[in-house]
């Protein structure tokens, strides 16, 4: 987790991945839609997770910037209110 990073939103975004293809997500919470980087992080100590999948599929990518399987959603971002969208992220 990046330590300037911020809570983007509270659920998270179902996408369609591709096998193989190499991603890059956003660790900021300052992209356009909180998923993958868009240059955002430029200024901040957060740099975007390469990542790739195995399986063409949708998944849940987090948008809270809190799970403990980035960038995949685990649940975590039910610990955010609506009040703390924006806001920095809750360290471990």
């Amino acid at each position: 987790m990046c330590k300037d990073a911020v809570v983007f939103f509270n659920k998270p975004k179902g996408v369609d991945l591709e096998a193989g293809k190499l991603y890059l997500y956003c660790m900021c919470g300052r992209a356009k839609e909180g998923v993958f980087c868009d240059g955002s992080h430029q200024g901040t100590g957060c740099m975007p997770l390469k990542f790739t999948v195995e399986k063409s599929k949708a998944y849940l990518l987090c948008r809270c910037k809190s799970s403990k399987n980035l960038p995949f959603c685990d649940g975590t971002h039910s610990f955010y209110g609506d009040d703390e969208v924006g806001g920095p992220v809750m360290g471990d």
